[in-house]
């Protein structure tokens, strides 16, 4: 091989793995992406957020932020999916409400999420290995807790009467003192916070799962380039309407002044 050739395929080699290196480099990595909620898509026009320093709805957009406090909800004809860090979304169907009832780091660089559902249907798509993480994720409902640990599943409240449906390993559902183990193919269901029994999945809802599954490519792939934009200097990051409650600056306060504990 010629001289000039060799140098040639050097300066190919460089410019591929630089690009590469650049790549990686813009991708959104999960140990440092900020413990948070973000409306990531929104399907129809009737999507709408109250901050916990607002007492009016405002219209939903893509990139917003929720923190704990925040409510958002989905009207007729409309859908919206949120994501929490890379790997879990959490999706809402037309006719429901979600409160977010807790999100925040933890002092074991994992988080603590926990998600009230007040009307309708959502189906969160958890991370694997929350154990690992040394994170949390539970989903309430009408008095009912279900806790996971890296599963997919849905949970949905009719006016008090609650489902539970898993569609990937497993939700423990809890009311006071009485659990219950709800595995992949399964429903459970409770009345006004009574348990009243178990049940395979519909097709519909097998279905329903499937064509989410499908549609969360599209979801990660508009997380990533809404990033991108924003660490290219292409896009604002989402500054909040209405600021922050007096109790959101004391929980952030409270969770700065144990990590400086723990640094010591």
């Amino acid at each position: 091989m010629k001289k000039t050739s060799v140098l040639y395929f050097v300066f190919a080699l460089f410019v591929a793995l630089s690009s590469y290196l650049s790549a990686f480099a813009q991708t959104p990595s999960p140990t440092s992406d900020p413990v948070e909620y973000i409306v990531e898509d929104i399907q129809g026009a009737n999507v709408q957020v109250m901050e916990e320093n607002s007492k009016t709805w405002d219209p939903a957009q893509e990139g917003q932020v929720l923190e704990t406090g925040d409510e958002i909800r989905v009207g007729d004809n409309s859908e919206a999916t949120l994501t929490l860090q890379s790997d879990t979304q959490v999706h809402l169907s037309a006719n429901s409400d979600l409160k977010v009832g807790q999100i925040e780091p933890n002092q074991d660089n994992g988080f603590f999420s926990r998600l009230v559902v007040l009307a309708g249907t959502i189906l969160s798509d958890v991370k694997k290995n929350l154990m690992e993480s040394h994170s949390s994720f539970e989903v309430e409902a009408g008095g009912v807790v279900c806790g996971v640990r890296g599963t997919a599943f849905e949970v949905s409240n009719n006016n008090g009467d609650v489902e539970t449906a898993t569609h990937e390993g497993q939700v423990a559902t809890s009311v006071g003192n009485e659990t219950h183990l709800v595995s992949a193919g399964n429903a459970s269901s409770f009345h006004m916070g009574h348990f009243r029994g178990m049940r395979r999945l519909r097709p519909e809802e097998i279905d329903r799962f499937k064509r989410w599954r499908a549609f969360r490519a599209t979801v990660l792939n508009k997380r990533m380039q809404r990033i991108r934009a924003i660490r290219a200097g292409r896009r604002a990051a989402w500054v909040r309407r209405h600021g922050r409650s007096p109790n959101q600056i004391k929980r952030r306060e409270n969770f700065r002044r144990r990590m400086r504990r723990r640094n010591f």
